[in-house]
């Protein structure tokens, strides 16, 4: 059965690439992303602002849910380049795969944890049951770390509860009492403030390193096809700058993929994509470290970040003055 998914999967990509990519333009590369968030609107701006054609590169975007399917496409060699939350890069390593992190994109937890009024510290949660979307997910890292950080251990002191329906399912569980504190990013960060909930922590400042979205790909290809990969994160670096300095365009472009209308929540998306998104793409070699120190796999014990990182394109991009 997974042979076959794997088999659909390949031309569904084929397909796309068909009928998707005019002939005579750039290298032609597919870059996929898991999610529509703010975390992800320097890589919209890039291509929406012709970056990438600037580049020689003509990129086709592709939005893909499932970790899984991204994994298997990027592994595959359909995707050369993929966005990625941390921990299934660090499994695949584990189990000898060849994945790497090759850029970062937002280097700590990307939440805004919230509570409602009668919480008023971290330590107020002590024996009462905080949500996450799901175990092993960035949001229950995010709040397990956060916990520890404050001297609580998950589920003996706090308990940790899986909630079903993803953030608006965590909303409604903390607007019930079912639960007394979640991570929540925008959207839905708004509606939980609007219904008397308010920001217990907000991650960019707690301090907790973790590569919440990072450029992955395999070493093959980084060292197979250099000059390409250097040129999307060229690209991207591009796109941030633009995103940064120009918030009408990136306004006009989070409309587009998000397909909201509503000003409230836009401009609350842009604000998280400022407050998350790194200028510099270092990828976090201290993140890893962190999900590598929770990883149950037995190989863990043996393994370092620098198994996982690659950050020679940045580093290059960096002492050429390109940051500058």
């Amino acid at each position: 059965m997974r042979q076959k998914g794997a088999r659909w999967l390949r031309v569904i990509f084929v397909v796309f690439i068909l009928f998707a990519s005019p002939a005579g333009a750039g290298e032609r590369i597919n870059i996929i992303y898991p999610s529509i968030s703010g975390l992800v609107l320097g890589l919209w701006v890039t291509k929406d602002a012709g970056i990438f054609d600037k580049h020689g590169l003509d990129v086709n975007l592709i939005y893909i849910q499932s970790a899984s399917a991204v994994m298997q496409a990027m592994l595959g060699g359909e995707a050369p380049l993929v966005l990625s939350g941390g921990k299934p890069i660090v499994d695949i390593g584990l189990e000898g795969g060849d994945a790497v992190f090759i850029a970062g994109i937002t280097t700590v937890p990307a939440f805004y944890v919230m509570a409602m009024p009668q919480i008023r510290s971290v330590e107020d949660l002590k024996g009462k049951p905080v949500g996450v979307t799901r175990f092993g997910s960035s949001s229950d890292f995010t709040m397990r770390v956060l916990l520890k950080k404050h001297g609580l251990e998950p589920v003996r002191d706090v308990p940790v509860i899986q909630v079903g329906g993803g953030m608006q399912g965590m909303a409604a569980a903390l607007l019930m009492k079912a639960i007394f504190a979640a991570p929540f990013s925008p959207p839905t960060n708004l509606e939980v403030e609007k219904a008397g909930g308010h920001v217990l922590v907000d991650m960019a400042k707690a301090g907790i390193p973790f590569p919440h979205v990072s450029f992955v790909s395999t070493r093959f290809y980084i060292r197979n096809r250099r000059p390409i990969a250097m040129a999307a994160i060229r690209a991207y670096s591009e796109g941030v700058k633009r995103m940064v300095g120009d918030k009408a365009f990136s306004l006009q472009v989070l409309r587009k993929y998000t397909r909201s209308k509503d000003p409230e929540v836009l401009e609350s998306t842009y604000k998280f994509a400022l407050d998350y998104i790194i200028r510099v793409p270092y990828p976090t070699r201290e993140g890893v470290a962190e999900i590598i120190k929770e990883s149950k796999s037995p190989k863990a014990k043996d393994a370092k970040p620098e198994d996982f990182v690659d950050d020679s394109l940045v580093r290059e991009l960096e002492e050429s003055g390109f940051y500058r």
